[in-house]
C-alpha cells in the first residue's frame, strides 16, 4: 500500500498542487496550518492559539441568530383587538 502511494502519479500531482498553493500563501516552513483559506498559523504553537483560530472560524461560518424583539407601539394597549368576528 505504501509503495502504491509512492508510485502514484495522481498523488504526485496533488502534492505538487499543495506545494504551489503553499508558495502562493507565502509559506516557507512547516508546520503551517491554513483554516478556510483565510487564516494561517505557522510553527508549533500552544493549543490556545489553535483554539482561538478554530473558534473564530466557527463563529464566522456559524453566526449566532439575531434575536428579534417585539415592537411596542405607544397606545397599542388601549386599541381595539380585531379578529375574524370583528373588533372588540
Amino acid at each position: 500500500m505504501a509503495r502504491d502511494a509512492v508510485d502514484s502519479d495522481l498523488l504526485d500531482l496533488e502534492v505538487a498542487a499543495d506545494i504551489q498553493e503553499a508558495a502562493a500563501y507565502g509559506i516557507r516552513g512547516v508546520p503551517f496550518f491554513v483554516f478556510e483559506e483565510k487564516y494561517g498559523i505557522s510553527g508549533a504553537q500552544p493549543a490556545e492559539v489553535f483554539e482561538g483560530a478554530l473558534a473564530q472560524v466557527w463563529d464566522e461560518l456559524h453566526p449566532a441568530p439575531v434575536a428579534k424583539s417585539l415592537i411596542t407601539v405607544p397606545g397599542a394597549a388601549d386599541a381595539e383587538a380585531c379578529g375574524p368576528e370583528g373588533c372588540d
